[in-house]
């Protein structure tokens, strides 16, 4: 755990049973798209047309995965610094937002949340044999100055409008050298990196060759532009960076923010500050919204408490009808033959049993918490040096003597105000890295929750099931079965097919498309199972027998033999259809 990595800036997200997220600001991506002539000469109309795919897909998966980030387009390297025609004035340069595109760039899509018409921009211009024009509309030059391109992005983050959480700038070209060494615009540009990392702006290349050398320019400016060490820099390539770009953006981008900022208590006078972290959330889907039919309108609903009072017949009193402030207001309970109503202030309070934070109870045995005590998804803790000073210190010894005496600490956890406290075991984790170097499990206590007694239910028919008697020899054949059929397994191969469905089906009804194609991620190679176990096969059908099942016995009609059995009833009436039929 380093104490470097502290989280004073973050914000704490709310967590109930719903886990509903509340983020302090929007993210905003702007796509800087070098258009100079070599982009275009390549097959299939070269690079500009892939960059545009790029696009393409970013914005689609913005609109599933947070459709309140913001994303623009500019173009550098072109002749004419042109804006969108609905932001043309009479000049054709300024912009509805303010913003002067510099000299040889342009502003293809503003700085906004994602729309279908974006998107639909961004395809026509792909779509179409000549870009629509591009030629004459923006034409190709080179040696644009970088820090022009870099001025118009950030002033595009700072005119937005929005509050800005996060703010990129992704940067397709193939020129690995756009300024010389040691000229003016070498320098700018590097001017412009610092201010860049000064506001907390973040950069990243995509070289759109193979053959693209960073060493030329974007090494130096990449380090000081992102605050990294030329000597630990890890250049880019094509092929690497697109499919970590497309990875990205085709996954669901979970904020790192801590959901809570707690106090563990240790006892009554010792405490230290901690962050809880989520390390999975289920995605939820767009919510439902009533449309006016005739206008295609939201319909906002409000819910109105009346109290009325009951006339001598049982009708209510619609004249003597008061509305109720939340105040007012009460919840009652029939208990014993009484109704008991309780304020909403003595609700709250019976909700909230004990104050937000982490209680030490005692210490077990790390093999105490076995998989069945695994009824929810896992939570991560970690120090939170800004609220306390010394947490960092006092959870890492904690943390490593726990690991030497293999011992859990068993808490309860309460989140936050109005929610049920939590019975848990803090597991430390040592840190673990995959083949690649890179670190997939970090040090730290891993928040296990523990089921209460009443949680736990003795089911008796798996008491009384005798377990099936099984040979050497059936064992040893599934072995084999599992053997062949074992794969790796990447949660990133395995997409929601649910969530799919429906964003597919989305978006074939707003693009207009027909046949939309849904691929189900979850569901088995049956071709290639069966070519791995078709030498098996013959084993294992020589082993098991066919298991006999009975077809289901068939009612009888009115008026026949209810004394007998169901095939006798089944026999009375073929009988006496037989006998009519012959009449």
């Amino acid at each position: 755990m380093s104490q470097a990595n502290t989280f004073g800036g973050n914000q704490s997200d709310e967590e109930d049973d719903n886990e509903e997220f509340v983020y302090g600001g929007r993210s905003a991506l702007v796509l800087v798209i070098d258009c100079a002539e070599e982009m275009f000469v390549d097959s299939d109309n070269g690079k500009f047309k892939e960059t545009l795919d790029i696009a393409d897909a970013v914005m689609r998966n913005m609109v599933t995965s947070n459709e309140k980030d913001l994303v623009a387009l500019v173009l550098y390297n072109v002749q004419h610094n042109r804006t969108p025609p609905e932001d043309d004035d009479d000049d054709g340069k300024q912009s509805s937002s303010g913003i002067v595109a510099p000299r040889q760039c342009a502003i293809f899509l503003h700085l906004d949340t994602v729309s279908v018409e974006m998107i639909k921009k961004v395809r026509r211009l792909r779509d179409s044999d000549d870009f629509e024009g591009f030629e004459h509309k923006y034409g190709h030059t080179s040696g644009t100055s970088l820090a022009n391109v870099l001025w118009l992005c950030t002033r595009m983050f700072t005119h937005c409008g929005y509050k800005l959480e996060h703010s990129t700038i992704f940067l397709f070209t193939m020129n690995d050298q756009p300024h010389t060494n040691n000229s003016s615009e070498h320098q700018q540009s590097l001017t412009k990196a610092r201010d860049l990392l000064q506001k907390d702006i973040t950069i990243m290349l995509l070289p759109m060759v193979e053959s693209f050398d960073c060493s030329k320019f974007y090494t130096e400016f990449l380090c000081t532009a992102l605050g990294e060490d030329e000597e630990d820099f890890h250049p880019p390539g094509y092929q690497e960076c697109k499919e970590q770009l497309l990875q990205r953006m085709f996954t669901k981008d979970f904020k790192k923010r801590s959901l809570a900022h707690l106090k563990w208590y240790l006892s009554k006078d010792i405490a230290l500050a901690v962050n809880i972290y989520s390390f999975t959330r289920k995605p939820r889907f767009p919510k439902k919204v009533k449309l006016l039919r005739s206008t295609n309108e939201i319909v906002e609903s409000k819910r109105v408490h009346i109290a009325t009072s009951s006339l001598e017949d049982g009708e209510p009193d619609t004249s003597t009808s008061t509305t109720l402030l939340p105040g007012d207001q009460r919840k009652c309970i029939s208990l014993g033959g009484e109704s008991i109503s309780f304020r909403p202030e003595e609700m709250n309070l019976m909700k909230q049993i004990l104050t937000p934070g982490i209680r030490l109870l005692g210490f077990k045995p790390a093999s105490i918490v076995t998989i069945t005590n695994h009824v929810r998804s896992s939570l991560f803790v970690y120090p939170d040096e800004a609220h306390i000073h010394g947490s960092t210190v006092l959870l890492r010894t904690l943390y490593e003597k726990c690991l030497e005496r293999n011992q859990v600490a068993y808490c309860t956890l309460t989140v936050r105000r109005k929610q049920p406290s939590k019975l848990v075991a803090l597991v430390p984790q040592k840190e673990a890295l995959d083949t690649n170097g890179e670190r997939y499990r970090q040090a730290g206590f891993r928040v296990e929750f523990i089921p209460y007694a009443a949680d736990i239910r003795n089911l008796a028919f798996l008491e009384e099931a005798e377990a099936p008697t099984i040979s050497t020899e059936q064992v040893d054949v599934f072995k084999k079965v599992i053997k062949k059929i074992k794969f790796k397994y990447n949660p990133f191969l395995f997409e929601n097919p649910s969530s799919q469905n429906l964003y597919i089906n989305l978006e074939s009804l707003v693009f207009d498309i027909e046949n939309a194609e849904f691929f189900d991620s979850t569901r088995p190679d049956n071709d290639m199972i069966d070519k791995k176990l078709e030498a098996l096969a013959g084993e294992i059908s020589n082993m098991f027998t066919e298991d006999v099942t009975r077809a289901p016995a068939k009612r009888g009609r009115k008026g026949a033999d209810d004394d007998g059995d169901g095939d006798g009833i089944v026999s009375t009436s073929k009988s006496a259809r037989s006998s009519r039929s012959s009449k």
